[in-house]
């Protein structure tokens, strides 16, 4: 048959299941449906939204059949995998693909319905029993082959495993099928106990006992250890390359990877049918199978994805496939899928009496329990934690590296650092050995570099404010340690392609610099995000050694910006931004002042600025503030007011939502009152610039005085690195760290930007239809900005 013939009987057949009822009991049409050459393009393109709804909805028992017919085919498939039927089973696959997400429509998080609960969840022969299940591999009517099915035993009117719990396990089974997604060869390195602790080096003992983990020893548990390693994807974490195959040999398998890839997005496709406010991950079923203990390959599926994703090397572009960088996508978006729903797992070692990593039955058996995230909490040896972030900082990279070769578009660019910078938040998270050996062990500006290029090249586009946001979630967890402020001071050497003016300095300056520029030309969607930009600087401010001049002077511009009446009666809270600008000036003038005569500098250049805040009364504020705003003043620009603060559910955890604070209500106009003035002055730590300004202005008016007003700055800056304050300011008070603080809000952003990039990421092949989306919203133009 050719290829313009059977596209036509497909479209035929499809047309037939939309119009018609067909029996289950005509072998004729369904053997023929299977076996009809198609392509994934051709499975979509035929059977388009409106069609899959209309079968769903109006011929229900022909989507009854094509469901049960299709999952039982790959039932079959994984228990006899004869390479003969691999392509009747990726038409399965892609006729799975394309349905399930419009019955998850009307599934667990969307709207219930009766008919799709008892198909999907039945499990008794007043469901879909054999009748339904029609031809399986091999057609010709041969019913005796149904008892292969797993767990059915030789008669289908028994009790029976529920179909949405065959479909996922058969395509966790398929993506570790023998030659039709890996390579299977029985080794010694496959039995080898290298992956125990048995051969672990005092190092990893060092990096746990530090951490605060101790591991205990059980006798029995569910073992982590993936097996075979063989079937594994890729070398790197808890897999080493002589327990696997060649690489080009694997790669062979790309193209059935991405066809069952897509298949296990399909099946977790549940959050995108939850209105946000009432999301609950640990509601979907379908998430609950492919996550729990029993999950089939779990743990070598969960190897494969992260490796595929971290091992890929993009500077390799002679040799790279399509179908390859595609495999790495796809791996990233359903790894990510997988480790955001139920409960976070427990980073606790817990070894079998061999020193077999181990879980407990009765946690494995806990509501919520997620063995991908148990794997990820889990990954506690040096080499694999360095393979870890290696790998995320090689990717990161990429997507200014690629801008930067001397020849544009010559680098291939991998597209999927959206759903990498999910994934590293994941570990930076939840597994606190990765926290703590980026922050120790490796350099850390290999991250801040290319998260500072993606949020300055993005601050403009209302299409990438998800991706500001998550950088910023990032940058605000890792502020909250030590030892990344004292890592930003390694000198920035790097040439970006992007318009940041030069400097000379370190890596807080360029970080500096970059959340100025968000600030002062970012789209108006990130005002929320002003305080937690500010929150980041003062965190790491007690640790900057030396700011550059171009940082200093961008430093005193936020604070004119933020202290001039547009801000600061923008609502009663703006001031807080000065407060958090201020607590930055003092940090660095108390605690690391000889290395910042600039800074010094600029504060002395810019004195009129804080003179005017430290002397405002009531009257002059009350004028401004009407000058202004008039009678229509509202909180516009207030950070602290987010959305989300009334329950937006398309909102985001922002201001002190982040920081573990409420937010503020929205809405209402503000004028200052005389205690709104007293707080103002009681919250803005005004003493130690006051005093620094109070004793060097005269000095530099003086060294002006006798060069006739005709001075270099560097003999300012020189007199100014001599002098010492040393009893001069006020005692240095203590280091205020704000963390960020886990919460509901920010869990559930996480979320539906995951389910964001992942629906906006799929639609070369149009996996989702926006239609009935409810976790977020879908429209083809951009709000305004």
């Amino acid at each position: 048959m050719g290829a313009s013939a059977s596209r036509e009987k497909f479209r035929e057949s499809v047309s037939a299941l939309v119009e018609v009822d067909v029996s289950a009991d005509d072998a004729e049409f369904w053997d023929e449906l299977w076996k009809i050459p198609s392509t994934p393009e051709e499975v979509f393109e035929l059977i388009p939204p409106g069609a899959a709804r209309k079968l769903r909805d109006e011929r229900f028992e022909n989507l009854a059949t094509l469901f049960t017919q299709a999952t039982a085919q790959l039932c079959q498939i994984v228990e006899t995998p004869y390479n003969i039927y691999f392509d009747q089973a990726l038409n399965c696959v892609r006729v799975l693909t394309r349905i399930l997400p419009f019955l998850l429509e009307k599934g667990d998080l969307g709207d219930a319905d009766e008919n799709i609960e008892q198909l999907c969840w039945g499990t008794n022969a007043a469901g879909p029993g054999d009748e339904k299940i029609g031809l399986m591999v091999g057609g010709n009517g041969d019913r005796s082959v149904t008892s292969s099915l797993p767990n059915q035993g030789t008669n289908l009117n028994d009790e029976q495993e529920p179909l949405a719990l065959l479909v996922v396990h058969a395509a966790m089974h398929m993506l570790f099928l023998p030659q039709f997604t890996c390579d299977f060869h029985e080794s010694k390195e496959s039995k080898a106990s290298g992956f125990f602790r048995g051969n672990e080096d005092n190092e990893d003992r060092d990096i746990r006992a530090e951490a605060g983990l101790h591991p205990r020893t059980i006798e029995n548990g569910i073992s982590l250890v993936p097996r075979p390693t063989s079937i594994v994807w890729a070398a790197g974490a808890g897999i080493n390359s002589n327990q696997l195959g060649s690489e080009s040999a694997s790669r062979k398998f790309d193209k059935n990877r991405i066809e069952v890839l897509r298949l296990m997005l399909a099946a977790c496709c549940d959050p995108l049918f939850s209105p946000a406010d009432e999301y609950n991950p640990l509601a979907s079923r379908w998430l609950s199978v492919a996550t729990a203990a029993d999950a089939p390959n779990a743990s070598c599926l969960f190897h494969s994805l992260l490796n595929t994703v971290l091992s890929f090397n993009p500077g390799q572009g002679i040799g790279l496939s399509d179908s390859h960088v595609q495999v790495v996508e796809l791996s990233a978006q359903v790894l990510s899928a997988l480790l955001d729903c139920g409960l976070p797992g427990n980073p606790e070692p817990v070894h079998g009496t061999h020193g077999e990593p181990l879980v407990e039955f009765e946690a494995a058996s806990k509501g919520g329990f997620n063995i991908f995230r148990t794997l990820m909490s889990r990954v506690d040896s040096a080499k694999d934690l360095d393979f870890i972030f290696k790998g995320f900082s090689r990717l990161l990279c990429n997507v200014y590296e690629a801008e930067s070769s001397y020849l544009p578009g010559s680098a291939p660019k991998l597209e999927c650092f959206q759903e990498l910078l999910v994934l590293l938040w994941k570990f930076l998270e939840e597994n606190p050995l990765f926290m703590n050996h980026v922050l120790t062990k490796c350099n850390i500006n290999e991250l801040v570099v290319p998260i500072c290029y993606l949020m300055y090249k993005s601050r403009r586009d209302p299409a990438q404010i998800g991706l500001v946001h998550i950088c910023t979630f990032v940058l605000l967890k890792l502020s909250g340690e030590r030892s990344f402020g004292v890592a930003l001071n390694k000198k920035f050497t790097k040439k970006l392609p992007l318009d940041i003016p030069l400097f000379s300095g370190g890596h807080n300056d360029l970080l500096a610099i970059t959340l100025h520029k968000l600030v002062v030309n970012g789209a108006y969607k990130l005002v929320p995000l002003y305080s937690c930009f500010l929150t980041i600087i003062c965190n790491i401010s007690p640790y900057w050694r030396s700011m550059s001049l171009v940082a200093a002077v961008k430093m005193v511009n936020l604070f004119e910006l933020f202290s001039s009446p547009k801000f600061l009666y923008s609502g009663e809270n703006a001031h807080r931004h000065l407060a958090l600008l201020l607590e930055v000036f003092n940090n660095v003038l108390q605690y690391q002042y000889q290395g910042n005569t600039h800074l010094v500098y600029a504060i002395i250049r810019r004195k009129d600025a804080f003179g005017r805040i430290s002397s405002l009364t009531l009257k002059r504020a009350q004028e401004q503030c009407h000058k202004v705003f008039g009678d229509k003043n509202s909180v516009h620009y207030d950070a602290d007011r987010a959305r989300l603060a009334n329950g937006d559910p398309k909102g985001v955890p922002v201001g002190e939502a982040l920081l573990g604070g409420n937010a503020m209500d929205a809405g209402g106009k503000f004028h200052p009152t005389e205690a709104w003035l007293s707080e103002f002055k009681d919250n803005l730590p005004l003493e130690t610039v006051t005093r620094l300004l109070q004793h060097l202005v005269p000095v530099v008016d003086e060294i002006v005085a006798t060069k006739s007003g005709i001075v270099d700055e560097s003999e300012i800056l020189e007199v100014l690195h001599e002098i010492t304050m040393v009893g001069l300011l006020p005692v240095p008070h203590a280091i205020v760290i704000r963390k960020y603080q886990p919460n509901q809000y920010t869990a559930l952003w996480f979320t539906a930007f995951l389910w964001g990039v992942i629906f906006l990421r799929n639609q070369n092949l149009p996996m989702f239809d926006g239609q009935c989306i409810e976790l977020f919203q879908v429209s083809v133009q951009g709000d305004d900005y």
